[in-house]
């Protein structure tokens, strides 16, 4: 009985979440994580409950496979040429996020926290402010997408390394998992061609094949990449690119997929972030999220001066503001570090608080810069 009580406080949260982001122009996922510190703190419950921890993991799991299915391939080889200064400018700011890190006495992982950006704040701020299909719009995109593909890869590449290994032969298998994409890619590329029919009830199935279909290579790909001895979420973001590449324009089936991911899983994981937030106070100095802020702001800022020649400086500022948002990424990657003993406890929950600021702040802060 207590189980389902608990499910049902949750499934509240989740329902109401969106209706009160509207409300207070907040994101919902903060809404999410303001709520599960909430409701821990008001209850007591789930610190040891095992269906919120295997939900909260399936959540992580989804999303980043619908950070995989957000990326646009076909965005980054149509401008990559066009917008070269676009590559230099995720290239300086991940060199900036490293070197910052390091002289900071940070482990490496933190360069990559640093340099992230999240295309789920980046995105509906640009479509509310009418410019996305602006030259401004679409390197912001570009730079967005660039800079997640890097950091999701440099994430779990660092994951790999920390594992304890005792042969040579578990450092190969983790990269078995790339051919395993690239075969999945030319097969689905091969059945679209010889069975149109087939493939085509992926787009449109009374009976949701595409997103059970999608569901199936998620949860593939992460078993395989835990059997190769990758991150779980290696597999699920590989998954989520691999959907993206094969169904590029097919916008029934992505709703569908974000609905299911934001609408059911997702919103576990983030609870369970404000349950440890809850649950770790005690750990928390005002510190590292403070230096955190200030570190993101500054190696987003800086690079954008490359673009001070094309950009008015409301737009180049910015350009700089929005880049330095975080959100699921950056939670997710505290959470992997934190699983493979990275980073502490402590060390994630003050990560989760920069990015609740990070997430409340450069948004607004952009809106205010580029209507002026």
């Amino acid at each position: 009985m207590s189980e389902l009580i608990e499910i049902s406080m949750i499934v509240l949260i989740a329902f109401a979440s969106p209706i009160v982001s509207q409300k207070v122009k907040v994101p919902a996922v903060i809404i999410e994580i303001m709520a599960g510190f909430l409701l821990a703190m008001a209850t007591g419950f789930f610190i040891e409950s095992e269906w919120f921890n295997f939900f909260s993991t399936i959540g992580l799991i989804f999303l980043m496979f619908l950070s995989g299915l957000e990326i646009d391939f076909s965005l980054i080889l149509r401008k990559f040429r066009n917008y070269w200064n676009v590559p230099v400018y995720v290239t300086v700011s991940l060199l900036l996020s490293l070197l910052i890190s390091r002289y900071l006495g940070l482990n490496i992982i933190y360069g990559v926290f640093l340099a992230n950006v999240s295309l789920g704040i980046v995105m509906p701020v640009m479509k509310e402010a009418g410019i996305t299909d602006t030259e401004f719009g679409q390197k912001t995109l570009l730079a967005t997408f660039l800079t997640d593909l890097i950091t999701i890869s440099l994430l779990s590449g660092i994951a790999v390394s920390f594992k304890p290994t005792s042969s040579p032969l578990e450092l190969i298998l983790p990269v078995m998992i790339v051919p395993a994409f690239v075969f999945a890619y030319y097969l689905g590329r091969y059945l679209i061609w010889h069975f149109p029919d087939f493939m085509a009830r992926f787009f449109d199935d009374p009976m949701e094949l595409g997103v059970r279909g999608s569901f199936a290579i998620m949860i593939i790909f992460s078993g395989l990449a835990y059997i190769l001895g990758s991150e779980t979420i290696l597999g699920a973001f590989l998954a989520g690119a691999l959907v993206s590449m094969i169904f590029r324009g097919a916008g029934k089936l992505e709703e569908s997929l974000m609905g299911v991911g934001y609408g059911i899983f997702i919103p576990f994981f983030f609870i369970k972030t404000g349950v440890d937030i809850f649950y770790r106070i005690s750990e928390i100095t005002l510190y590292l999220p403070l230096v955190l802020l200030i570190s993101g702001f500054a190696v987003k800022i800086i690079p954008s001066l490359i673009f001070a020649k094309e950009f008015r400086p409301a737009h180049l500022f910015g350009f700089g503001i929005l880049q330095s948002s975080k959100l699921g990424l950056t939670l997710a990657g505290a959470e992997i570090a934190k699983n493979i003993g990275i980073i502490t406890a402590g060390e994630a929950v003050g990560i989760a608080i920069w990015t609740v600021i990070s997430a409340l702040l450069f948004p607004t802060l952009f809106r205010l810069v580029v209507r002026a």
